[in-house]
């Protein structure tokens, strides 16, 4: 069940009590969409780009200033104000630079808008088909609060992401090459669980019941570790991970880190994706007590996974 605005819920239910109702939470469409991590890469790619030239205009003016406090006392009185007038114009160029690209309206929003745009057009498009082929009278927006309470059952959220994701699909000849770090011990509480290592053996009998994944081979993954200088699994991070995944060939990893708080088992992962160079899923999920990790994830963690290759 999800509780979300109780006046576009009533709405709905006055004007189409006799309708099939629907909703999606397109915040997860966008997050657990693959195409979405490129789109984020892209642009964060020429917000780098931005903030370097912000940054150089800045040491531009930075040395302007400190060149004519070194000099003052040899230059003229129409150098020095040639100087200053050189400064401001400096300072002029860096905020109309600041302004273009971050201002309303800038450079900055006219890119996510431009990147984004396709995909929106392609969910919108996906959920008028299914709303016509399926007989929907209304489809909801979760994310936006317009809604207080809803049943699972109208959730079509993970076929869209199925649908979204079909294109990111190996051929069928092909499996997912995959492996599993021990989590993280972050208390002692956690270690004396040995949950670490509970957590890795669990997600990974779920990956492979899963079907279509195949762990990657023990001796690249050794020399990958060797070549790496990862001596304990646990150590290894996000950016050590993608380097694994271009050694070995492999799809993906998981990593993360568990502890105990209050006297519940919470574990943090990580799906870190070759082809996006990140951590394409990142969750806290709260275990509860200790039998719970049978159910919990495979259900919370393993199904993320799967959703997001399949």
């Amino acid at each position: 069940m999800r509780k979300y605005s109780i006046f576009l819920i009533l709405l709905a239910l006055s004007l189409f009590s006799q309708n099939k109702i629907g909703f999606i939470d397109s915040q997860r469409v966008l997050n657990e969409y693959r195409g979405a991590a490129e789109i984020k890469r892209r642009y964060e790619q020429k917000v780098v780009e931005w903030k370097d030239k912000a940054e150089n205009l800045k040491k531009e003016i930075t040395n302007l200033r400190e060149a004519l406090q070194t000099q003052s006392m040899i230059l003229s009185e129409e150098a020095k104000l040639r100087k200053v007038q050189e400064i401001e114009n400096k300072e002029i160029e860096y905020q109309q630079f600041v302004q273009n690209v971050w201002g309303a309206n800038g450079e900055a929003e006219a890119l996510n808008k431009e990147l984004m745009q396709p995909l929106l057009r392609e969910i919108d498009t996906l959920i008028t088909k299914i709303g016509d082929e399926e007989g929907f009278a209304i489809i909801l927006d979760a994310s936006s609060g317009a809604l207080v309470y809803a049943d699972d059952e109208m959730d079509i959220t993970d076929r869209i992401i199925e649908f979204l994701n079909r294109k990111y699909l190996p051929e069928a000849t092909e499996r997912i090459e995959y492996y599993v770090f021990k989590f993280v011990e972050e208390d002692a509480d956690a270690k004396s669980r040995d949950l670490g290592a509970r957590i890795k053996n669990l997600t990974n009998i779920a990956i492979k019941n899963s079907g279509g994944f195949k762990e990657i081979e023990p001796q690249p993954l050794n020399n990958a570790k060797s070549a790496l200088g990862i001596i304990r699994e646990e150590d290894i991070d996000v950016k050590s991970a993608i380097e694994l995944l271009r050694i070995t060939d492999g799809n993906f990893v998981v990593i993360g880190r568990t502890w105990l708080e209050g006297g519940f088992i919470y574990l943090e992962f990580n799906l870190v994706d070759k082809a996006q160079e990140d951590a394409v899923i990142t969750e806290t999920v709260e275990v509860g007590v200790e039998k719970n990790l049978t159910d919990v994830i495979p259900e919370k963690v393993v199904g993320k996974i799967v959703n997001y290759y399949k």
